[in-house]
């Protein structure tokens, strides 16, 4: 049994760190050890429910506090570079959610600051790399199990935002960061470059599905200037296309799915997180054939039914658990800050081009 001390975290945001990763980082191996939010109170509920040892009033102390190792920064985006570089000034070690920052000016500044410390890990959130059946469908197409990739199709389609009862918060916001594309489509573009390669030139269309929400604040109604759904057409330089669709306005919708396409042969990743290929001698009219991802490392049985960022999380952070005590703090498949600067170029990218109607090139 291992000696290595608990790597101890401190959260910043009280919703998604208190859904899931304060009970995954704890199950990893990881030591929870501080909590600030933005509204005192919801800090002081999360730490009561999660047993945490200590609440901070305000994120600045909680990463000054000798006590914690390890920042989890899941605020909006509009605060991610004030927090990241206060954190790694403060001799943290950082994961930063995505996406990076508001704009790529943004995105540049927080690669620095991660540069200037490079004897602490910065990472952003980009928890499917770690996820075992992408892992494994990376690799497969790393080895050439489908030739040459001919085109991906990545989605993520769900309904939620078809809901106009939902009330009006920072989500709705594009000046803070929010909408779907920055959501979801941050994710997806980071897995298009990862499995297939860097990404050339894009297009995009994005839509507002409810434009006004009420602000419970108020009790009045605010404009909605954030997208619910957004699509986007791929050119990668290696000559392969692409599309991804993250969707808050498919009634019925079906998760995330991927499809990777070659000229020997094909992948792709259900909305169970089961892995299938195609290839061979008959391909392509073989049937897909089941694929078991090599896992050394079996996820605890009530995992079930969590979803693929709660697996993605699990993964990421027993990798931390392992890596930081033994002082590795550059880890293979975590995305770097350089990972999160590219993202952001994409996504301001599809932005200028659902305004304007052309191919953006990166």
């Amino acid at each position: 049994m291992s000696n290595a001390p608990l790597i101890r975290t401190g959260f910043i945001g009280a919703g998604w760190a208190d859904r899931v990763q304060i009970p995954i980082f704890r199950q990893a191996g990881l030591a929870v050890q501080a909590i600030a939010a933005a509204h005192p109170e919801k800090a002081q509920a999360v730490a009561a429910r999660h047993q945490i040892p200590e609440v901070h009033a305000d994120w600045r102390t909680l990463v000054e506090s000798p006590s914690v190792d390890l920042v989890s920064i899941c605020a909006p985006p509009a605060l991610h570079l004030e927090m990241v570089e206060a954190a790694l000034r403060a001799g943290k070690h950082v994961i930063c959610e995505k996406p990076a920052a508001l704009d790529t000016a943004q995105a540049e500044a927080l690669l620095a600051a991660a540069q200037a410390a490079p004897n602490q890990l910065a990472i952003i959130d980009h928890e499917l790399r770690f996820h075992p059946a992408r892992l494994q469908m990376r690799q497969m197409i790393k080895d050439g199990f489908v030739g040459s990739v001919l085109h991906v199709e990545l989605n993520r389609l769900g309904g939620e935002r078809l809901d106009g009862g939902q009330p009006w918060n920072w989500w709705c916001d594009a000046e803070q960061g929010g909408g779907m594309l920055n959501a979801v489509g941050s994710h997806l573009i980071d897995q298009a470059r990862w499995l297939v390669g860097r990404i050339e030139s894009l297009t995009a269309q994005l839509q507002t599905g409810v434009l006004y929400r009420v602000d419970p604040q108020t009790g009045r109604e605010r404009a909605v200037t954030s997208d619910d759904h957004a699509h986007l057409l791929l050119r990668f330089a290696n000559g392969a296309q692409g599309a991804i669709t993250v969707s808050g306005l498919t009634p019925g919708g079906y998760g995330m799915q991927m499809l990777v396409v070659g000229t020997r042969g094909a992948l792709k990743l259900d909305n169970q997180d089961h892995l299938f290929g195609l290839s061979g001698e008959r391909y392509p009219s073989a049937e897909w054939e089941p694929i078991r991802p090599r896992n050394h490392f079996p996820l605890p049985p009530d995992f079930a039914g969590k979803g693929s960022f709660a697996v993605g999380t699990f993964y990421l952070a027993q990798t931390l658990a392992m890596s930081l005590p033994m002082g590795e703090t550059l880890l293979a498949d975590a995305a770097s800050f350089y990972d999160g600067l590219v993202v952001q170029r994409a996504l301001d990218a599809a932005r200028r081009a659902s305004a304007t109607g052309v191919w953006a090139t990166l």
